[in-house]
C-alpha cells in the first residue's frame, strides 16, 4: 500500500442519475474526487460540473458495463486522469419484472450482463489498482430483492442475489489485501428504477411506484449510508428497521417469511 496523500478517488458506475448521482454528490462533500462513469453523456457531464462547483475534481467517462473491455479501458483512463483509485462503486444496473415461466431469455441475458457481470467486471478491472491504496474499498450495489426474493421479479432477484454472494466471497478473498467490501441492499426508495424495466406490467409498475413514494428514505440517505459503511468497514448496508427485521425473519423463520410473501402477492394482484 503506497498511497501517502490525503486525496481520495472514488469511481462510480451509473453515476449520471439515481443513486449513483446522489452518491457522487455526497462523496465529493466528504473530500472525494469522483470518476463519473455512465452511458448518459449529457447527464454525466452535469454531475461532473456539480462536483467541480463543490471544489472537487471530477471527470466523465463513457462506460457500458456490459462489456469487459469497457471496464478495463475505464480503469486505464481513470488512472491516467486521477493517478489512483481508492473506492470502486459498482452501481450501474437496470430493473426487471416478470415471473420465471414467462420472462424471456433476452431479459435474463440483459440482467446477467449488466446487473451481475457488470459488477464482476468492475471488481476484476479495479482490484489491482485498489491494492495500491492505503484505504481501499469495493462497494457493490445489490438490492433487498436479493434477500426478499419476492415473486414477479425473477431475473432481478437472481442477479442481485448473485451480487450479494459475490460480495461475501470477495470479502474473504480480499481480507489479506486490506480491501474492504460493502454490499448495499436497499428496499424501495425514489429513483428511476421503473424507467429501466422492459415490458413491465402496469399493475406491477404502479405498485412499485407507490412503494417508492411511501419510502421513508431518499437516494441521498442511501448514499450517506454507503459512505458511512465505507468509513466504518461495514459489510451489509440495510437501510431501515423494517428491512433489517425482514432480513432476520428470512434467516431465522424462513417458512413464516415465505407465507408472508405469498399473502403479499395475493393482495397485490387482487
Amino acid at each position: 500500500m503506497n498511497n501517502t496523500t490525503n486525496k481520495k478517488v472514488m469511481v462510480i458506475t451509473g453515476a449520471a442519475s439515481g443513486l449513483g448521482k446522489s452518491l457522487a454528490l455526497q462523496a465529493c462533500r466528504r473530500g472525494y474526487d469522483i470518476a463519473v462513469a455512465d452511458v448518459q453523456v449529457e447527464a454525466g457531464q452535469e454531475v461532473v460540473e456539480a462536483i467541480k462547483a463543490q471544489g472537487q475534481h471530477a471527470h466523465y467517462f463513457d462506460c457500458d458495463v456490459s462489456g469487459s473491455e469497457n471496464l478495463k479501458q475505464l480503469k486505464t483512463l481513470v488512472l491516467a486522469e486521477f493517478g489512483q483509485v481508492d473506492v470502486m462503486v459498482n452501481n450501474a444496473g437496470v430493473g426487471s419484472q416478470g415471473n420465471v415461466e414467462f420472462s424471456t431469455e433476452a431479459e435474463w441475458e440483459r440482467q446477467w450482463q449488466i446487473n451481475l457481470m457488470g459488477v464482476v467486471r468492475g471488481c476484476q478491472a479495479f482490484i489491482p489498482a485498489l491494492r495500491k491504496s492505503s484505504d481501499a474499498a469495493i462497494v457493490n450495489v445489490a438490492s433487498f430483492a436479493a434477500i426478499a426474493l419476492a415473486p414477479g421479479v425473477a431475473s432481478y432477484n437472481v442477479v442481485k442475489a448473485g451480487v450479494y454472494a459475490l460480495s461475501e466471497t470477495l470479502r474473504c478473498e480480499l481480507a489479506d489485501d486490506d480491501i474492504h467490501v460493502s454490499v448495499v441492499c436497499p428496499a424501495f426508495f425514489k429513483t428511476n428504477l421503473v424507467s429501466s424495466m422492459h415490458g413491465t406490467d402496469e399493475k406491477v409498475k404502479n405498485q412499485i411506484n407507490r412503494w417508492m413514494q411511501k419510502s421513508k428514505y431518499t437516494a441521498d440517505d442511501v448514499a450517506n449510508m454507503i459512505l458511512d459503511a465505507v468509513e466504518r468497514k461495514q459489510f451489509m448496508v440495510l437501510c431501515d428497521s423494517q428491512t433489517k427485521w425482514q432480513y432476520r425473519l428470512s434467516r431465522w423463520f424462513p417458512n413464516y417469511f415465505f407465507k408472508q410473501k405469498v399473502k403479499m402477492i395475493k393482495r397485490m394482484f387482487k
